[in-house]
């Protein structure tokens, strides 16, 4: 019996399937957020029409929200001499942000301590600094690995990071959905099955394994790298990002916990460590520099 279903040639489909994928794919802007630093930070970055604008306009309110909380509940400030600390550190690291982004100085900056029991610190759009008082107490950090984690903050922010993986996730999104799509209707056409929703759940994890996990791992890489010159050029020793990183492994496998980064956000201890080693040495001289200097007051 003669199947008279109109079926797409596989080379038109294959063609029409990648014009849809370079379309979705120039949907963001390349931007340059950053100069190069001593780092030698090259990588291209997008960004979906607005997304940078929006994520500073939010990042203000809703750093407003989390210190009008914190007050309420007694948890701003409320220890003087740590608040102290790092302020002290936060405004030695600040100046130096005019390396990467010369703009970046005129940041209407803020730097405030939060009684949480929770090992971390943020740097919102802006620079919003946050340290909550659990990465003091659980990682007793010395000045120099305090400053690698709030540069590392603060790296986040000049190179816009939130704002790239909102639009970094939706472009693939949408990239996946558009592909998805052609290849249920590809394949609906030639074999008469729907596996739309299989081929569509296929498609998400994939993304999600192959593309924003890593994404977001090359992003925590590049803060790490801008804290560490960062810190460097402000007299901190660069070498305090390394001991950071052992000292945070070594507590993560006395307490049972796996290194492994592949469904991760972040890379796992012993990358970062990696990593870093090779880039300190990008930095020393800056950090001799900067130590003389100070000597030398």
């Amino acid at each position: 019996m003669h199947d008279a279903t109109r079926r797409p040639p596989p080379a038109r489909l294959a063609a029409f399937t990648l014009a849809v994928v370079a379309t979705l794919l120039t949907a963001c802007a390349n931007v340059k957020t950053t100069d190069a630093g001593a780092i030698g930070l090259d990588r291209t970055q997008y960004f979906e029409e607005g997304a940078r604008e929006a994520i500073v306009a939010d990042a203000a309110k809703s750093y407003d929200k989390l210190l009008q909380a914190a007050l309420k509940h007694g948890a701003l400030n409320e220890d003087a001499e740590a608040t102290q600390r790092i302020v002290r550190i936060a405004n030695r690291l600040i100046p130096h942000v005019q390396n990467f982004r010369p703009e970046a100085q005129d940041w209407a900056w803020e730097v405030n301590l939060i009684t949480i029991d929770v090992p971390n610190a943020t740097c919102r759009a802006g620079g919003k600094i946050t340290v909550y008082t659990g990465l003091l107490d659980q990682w007793q950090p010395t000045d120099d690995e305090l400053a690698a984690v709030i540069g590392h903050e603060i790296g986040h922010a000049l190179r816009d990071h939130t704002a790239e993986k909102y639009s970094t996730r939706k472009r693939n999104s949408n990239v996946t959905t558009g592909v998805t799509s052609l290849l249920s209707i590809g394949l609906a056409a030639f074999t008469g099955v729907n596996l739309s929703k299989t081929i569509g759940q296929a498609g998400q994890a994939g993304t999600e394994a192959f593309a924003n996990l890593p994404n977001s791992r090359a992003l925590e890489h590049e803060s790490d790298r801008i804290g560490m010159e960062l810190m460097a050029r402000a007299g901190y020793d660069p070498r305090a990002a390394i001991t950071l990183w052992t000292k945070v492994a070594a507590r993560s496998k006395s307490g049972g916990g796996e290194e492994s980064s592949f469904w991760s956000t972040h890379p796992s201890d012993s990358e970062r460590i990696q990593d870093l080693t090779q880039v300190e040495t990008k930095v020393r001289a800056l950090y001799v520099a900067a130590a003389a200097g100070k000597a030398g007051q």
